[in-house]
């Protein structure tokens, strides 16, 4: 039987983690927005933690957290702002990566993520339409002569104009094994695409990249383990999409008890308060299905966790769609005028769902 229950040390980090989001995140989460840029000193906030930029002893970092305590990190910062702590992750994810996987040659100046406040890194990973790495299109192959191809598109890819290192995530074009890649953003063969302001998540200068370049052997990143990477930048996601949609209920509920209509809050009234209460509920649902596909990432346990990260972050982003979204009619006509933050949290969840989610795998969907 899988034992759920957090640790003392996973509270003391929700606790960390939900200080620093409510007192760094949301005061600095318009100005982002509107600046496209994550603030220095917001930025030297979340790595100092370790958790968004997670970096190994050996490289000079504080050492790399079990995907649990990561995973409740990210949903307590993003309790704060999810655009401010997905920048950040997404930023920091190469240090993950490459702290694990990389060669020497390849870590060589990773520190420089964690020291320069400026210095931006990028997994370039989704694909749309829900794709697990099982379905990456994307495909990385190694010629006769030892160079390496990378030839695929990728969506949602942070930083791309700037990312310094660019890793592309694949699979390999003749065994499907998973594999990746550094890439030059300077490469010939690579295509920058949408970098204009968006829905949400500007912080992050989201863009879509195509990839048709041939580099060098030493460019190739692989390892058995690869997968258990993918699959907890996979799963950030889902926790990010959790704090997010407990924060819009919190909100929106707390509103509901000090406004009042016909006499009384409008909390009294069934159509208000009900569907908040079921928002939190699969809310308690949705995190319980992270932590779970947490548990079985950290026991290596990848053939069961690919599934079960998929349902997380498919689960999690309706549930944060649907959350936000009642939080906004709890609100009425204020939950659209930016006094109140229901509308950047409810764009902020549908700009997530649209960048790992399928529909087919829907848990909303009927079986057909």
């Amino acid at each position: 039987m899988m034992d759920l229950q957090p640790t003392e040390e996973h509270l003391a980090v929700a606790e960390l983690t939900r200080a620093i989001g409510l007192d760094v995140l949301a005061p600095a989460a318009r100005t982002a927005e509107e600046e496209r840029a994550v603030p220095d000193d917001v930025w030297r906030t979340l790595v100092d933690t370790g958790l968004t930029m997670p970096l190994s002893e050996e490289l000079g970092g504080g050492g790399i957290p079990d995907t649990v305590t990561q995973m409740i990190a990210i949903e307590n910062l993003a309790y704060g702002d999810p655009g401010l702590t997905m920048a950040a992750l997404w930023g920091g994810a190469p240090a993950l990566l490459l702290s694990r996987h990389g060669s020497p040659e390849q870590t060589a100046g990773l520190a420089r993520l964690s020291e320069d406040p400026k210095a931006r890194g990028a997994v370039a990973l989704y694909e749309g339409y829900g794709r697990g790495p099982e379905d990456f299109t994307t495909t990385i192959s190694t010629a006769p002569d030892g160079t390496v191809r990378v030839k695929g598109r990728k969506v949602a890819v942070a930083f791309a104009e700037t990312a310094d290192p660019l890793i592309v995530v694949g699979r390999d074009a003749d065994t499907g094994a998973l594999r990746a890649s550094l890439v030059p953003v300077s490469a010939a063969g690579v295509s920058v695409r949408g970098t204009t302001p968006g829905l949400a998540l500007d912080a992050a200068a989201l863009a879509t990249v195509s990839f048709d370049v041939t580099l060098a052997a030493a460019a190739a990143i692989d390892g058995e383990e690869l997968a258990g990477t993918v699959h907890r930048l996979r799963l950030a996601l889902a926790a990010a999409q959790v704090g997010t949609a407990t924060r819009a209920v919190e909100y929106a509920s707390a509103y509901a008890t000090e406004r009042v209509a016909f006499g009384k809050p409008i909390a009294g009234f069934q159509g208000v308060s009900f569907p908040l209460a079921e928002a939190l509920m699969r809310i308690y649902e949705v995190r319980a299905e992270v932590f779970e596909a947490a548990v079985l990432v950290d026991a290596e346990r990848y053939t069961e966790a690919a599934p079960a990260v998929t349902r997380a972050v498919n689960y999690a982003s309706e549930v944060a769609a649907e959350a936000t979204r009642t939080a906004v009619q709890t609100l009425g006509g204020h939950g659209f005028i930016d006094e109140h933050p229901v509308e950047q949290w409810y764009r902020s969840a549908a700009a997530l769902s649209a960048i790992d989610f399928d529909p087919l795998r829907s848990a909303f969907t009927p079986a057909l």
